[in-house]
């Protein structure tokens, strides 16, 4: 008997007997009588929280029984959580956080009881990322740090690259569980691009609204180019970026999955991401599959896709720099500014302000602390950065100073070479390692629209991360994965026949 054949029978012994069918029936009037009290009382709060211990229940069975799925459950729990917040007044870090950090917990416990092996988790990016967090406890003895915004800073800053690095490499063990990532990732991608439509074909709801015209975002978000659609998204950049993120991923991965349906379903989230990219009107989203080609190009360890994918780049950038084709159309013709910023009014405001930011800078050696170098308003601490970041680097220059940036810059660059050296060397599986560079060539175009824009928001963290753990994982993966095991054999078996 299995170790989950041996929990389940013990965990309800009494639920095939009639002693405990009573006992379950009467434990569910019971409850039932408390929710209706607590109805009655008009105690909402109380109410909620006892109404969702079944499902808590449940949601613990499945994490002890089903342990190794529970990164999924992560994984899609950054759409999930920012899906509500589009129809309610949902905190969206907080909720994650807490979800993500009770979930790691309870992997711990689990992984105690189950005698699991966390030897693949102690891995070059958790090492990195070790240093880096270190000096993100330095930035408490900054002065001007307010704890409050330190708390919410450093989740971004450093509990999911930790989270990534530790679980998915324990979690994530088949070839197979990457597909399911990619297959999950994918629904939201439709949903997103659907959600887009709907906003552009019958306007916005109520909170949208809100966003709009209370908050200021239709400063930003109404513009000479039309309107920019923001699907559930935090704004009109986060969307595009991640819906060029999700373009370029389903794009190429569909040449390297083997299943013929996968190939054209990819396909069809690939065009429906390509969309949600135009009608965002976010020109930096330009950025994420041309470099990230490039990245791929040079990973490249296969001289026909070399040129090509080289040939696809030249292409497009031509399209875009030295052709008027499609310039009647408002979002094509949006995108094609921004290969000429240098007319762009709001890209020399940026320049101008990072100018100016200098100045400030050079008073705060350390930044000014951990989320309090953009609009820290509501932290009130006791210097303030007048100007906007306007992009995710400057921001990490802004909360933590010239040497922050650089250790940031570093830590990120050995971590593309080092994850890099991983796929080239270590993983001689062509479907694995195509499929995993193509994720670490996002990332990599992810970073260079991150010196544009602030994109460093949910849900794109978990998806940056994720990529970069799978390369730590990659090695791992091809050695268990008996599949890629069999299918690594059959090909030396038909290069020898061939050779002979």
């Amino acid at each position: 008997m299995s170790k989950k054949e041996a929990f389940s029978k013990n965990l309800i012994p009494l639920n095939t007997s009639k002693e405990g069918q009573i006992i379950t029936i009467l434990g569910v009037i019971f409850g039932l009588f408390l929710i209706y009290k607590f109805v009655s009382s008009g105690n909402i709060t109380n109410t909620v929280a006892l109404a969702v211990l079944p499902i808590s229940f449940v949601v613990f069975i499945f994490t002890i029984l089903y342990y190794r799925r529970i990164f999924y459950a992560l994984f899609i729990s950054h759409f999930i959580i920012l899906l509500l917040s589009t129809y309610t007044a949902v905190m969206i870090g907080a909720v994650t956080l807490v979800f993500n950090i009770v979930a790691m917990m309870l992997l711990i416990l689990i992984g105690v009881y189950r005698n699991t092996s966390w030897k693949n988790s102690w891995n070059g990016m958790l090492g990195l990322f070790s240093i880096w967090g270190l000096y993100c406890v330095a930035e408490l003895g900054n002065p001007n740090t307010v704890q409050q915004a330190w708390n919410v800073a450093i989740t971004y800053y450093y509990v999911y690259p930790a989270l990534c690095a530790i679980l998915v490499p324990i979690t994530i063990r088949k070839y197979k569980s990457i597909e399911w990532l990619l297959i999950l990732w994918s629904i939201f991608v439709l949903i997103a691009s659907f959600k887009g439509y709907w906003q552009k074909s019958h306007g916005f709801n109520a909170r949208e609204l809100a966003f709009l015209y209370e908050y200021g975002a239709a400063r930003t978000h109404i513009i000479w180019s039309g309107i920019r659609y923001f699907s559930f998204f935090t704004d009109a950049a986060n969307f595009g970026v991640h819906m060029a993120m999700a373009a370029f991923t389903f794009g190429v991965s569909l040449f390297f999955v083997e299943k013929r349906w996968l190939r054209i379903y990819f396909s069809i989230v690939a065009m429906a991401a390509i969309y949600g990219m135009f009608i965002s009107g976010t020109r930096t989203a330009m950025a994420v599959p041309l470099a990230g080609l490039l990245y791929f190009v040079l990973q490249s360890k296969n001289w026909k896709l070399f040129f090509m994918s080289l040939f696809v780049l030249v292409a497009i950038f031509s399209f875009f720099k030295y052709t008027t084709v499609g310039e009647s159309n408002q979002y094509i013709r949006k995108m094609r500014s921004a290969f000429t910023p240098q007319g762009d009014p709001s890209f020399q405001v940026r320049l101008d302000n990072r100018e100016a930011m200098k100045e400030y800078m050079a008073d705060m050696p350390m930044g000014y602390g951990l989320g309090l170098g953009g609009q820290s308003g509501r932290y009130n601490p006791d210097k303030s950065m007048p100007l906007p970041p306007d992009s995710w680097l400057v921001n990490v220059w802004t909360d933590t100073g010239t040497f922050g940036l650089s250790l940031y810059i570093i830590i990120h660059g050995l971590l593309f070479v080092w994850c890099s050296w991983l796929l080239m060397f270590k993983v001689t599986n062509k479907r694995l390692r195509r499929v995993i560079a193509t994720w670490l060539s996002v990332n990599f175009g992810f970073f260079v629209a991150a010196y544009a824009n602030d994109v460093m928001q949910y849900p794109n963290m978990i998806i940056l991360y994720t990529g970069f753990a799978l390369c730590f994982a990659a090695p791992h993966i091809e050695k268990n994965d008996k599949a890629l095991i069999e299918g690594n054999e059959d090909a030396e078996e038909k290069k020898y026949s061939l050779t002979v």
